[in-house]
């Protein structure tokens, strides 16, 4: 499946990258609409490389060869065309409200389109039958994290799954020792290095509980890599930053998505406990 926003996802990795990869990584980032005319050997050339360290970064960063890495650059030159708003940023006194929040629309709809692009039906099917037959399911994500991991919890509950959303890590320590390989966790992070997080997988992994992680793409992942199922979330964070904005929302998307294929997988039982969750709160209405 194509990676939608391969400009972003070069840029937020290449700190990870090293030697001939990241100076390639570089090139194509300030030369973009070059790249589109270049074969792989006039790229190695021009970014002083070889064309085996191009092939290499396409592996690193999941991209399905060197005409994929042209589409996607196209798409995303396209999608800049369109935009004109200035790069997003929280910190700017000499920009007007206006402008601050155009850049943070244009910034919030990139990471939807490129998340919703990079669900993989195949993952959500994977998930879904899990979570039908898992005797519980265990959510946990850490400060805003656990904004998605709550509000996926809460929309479990009105399908009538058996879910629990920690926020104490120590009760979702003690809660992790035990479960089992008919269980299901859903851990979110955008970094994919919180310690707690990681130390609650590494527990579920040891218990083999079948692990679901919403994460950000990186190729040293930690998160992702203990996880049997991974979505990744896109999202463009400036620096500095208030708090978490793009990444909350297109983790809140993540969740939204898993909640729609699964509610249509039975929709008679989804109908039926949609009405009867309706009906208990009713009485809570004034």
């Amino acid at each position: 499946m194509p990676i939608a926003g391969v400009l972003e996802r070069i840029e937020s990795n290449l700190d990870l990258l090293t030697g001939s990869e990241a100076k390639i990584a570089q090139w194509i980032l300030e030369n973009p609409e070059t790249v589109l005319r270049l074969t792989v050997r006039d790229l190695a050339r021009e970014s002083n490389s070889s064309q085996a360290a191009v092939i290499r970064l396409l592996r690193t960063l999941k991209i399905d060869g060197y005409s994929t890495l042209k589409v996607l650059l196209t798409a995303d030159l396209v999608r800049q065309e369109q935009r004109s708003s200035p790069e997003y940023t929280e910190i700017n006194p000499g920009a007007s409200f206006d402008s601050q929040l155009q850049s943070f629309a244009h910034a919030a709809e990139d990471s939807i389109y490129q998340t919703i692009n990079n669900l993989n039906e195949a993952d959500l099917a994977r998930v879904s039958e899990r979570l039908r037959s898992a005797h519980h399911v265990f959510l946990f994500g850490m400060a805003a994290s656990h904004i998605a991991a709550e509000d996926l919890a809460q929309k479990l509950t009105r399908l009538g799954f058996p879910v629990t959303c920690w926020r104490d890590i120590h009760l979702a320590v003690m809660a992790s020792a035990l479960l089992g390989s008919e269980d299901v966790a859903v851990l979110v992070s955008f970094s994919g290095a919180t310690r707690e997080v990681l130390e609650l997988a590494t527990e579920l992994r040891e218990r083999e509980a079948f692990i679901v992680a919403i994460t950000q793409y990186r190729p040293k992942n930690r998160l992702a890599e203990l996880a049997d199922v991974v979505f990744h979330v896109s999202a463009q964070e400036p620096t500095p930053r208030i708090g978490a904005t793009t990444s909350v929302l297109a983790s809140l998307l993540i969740g939204d998505a898993l909640m729609l294929w699964l509610a249509n997988q039975d929709a008679t039982r989804t109908l039926r406990h949609l009405k009867a969750t309706e009906e208990a709160i009713r009485q809570h209405r004034v």
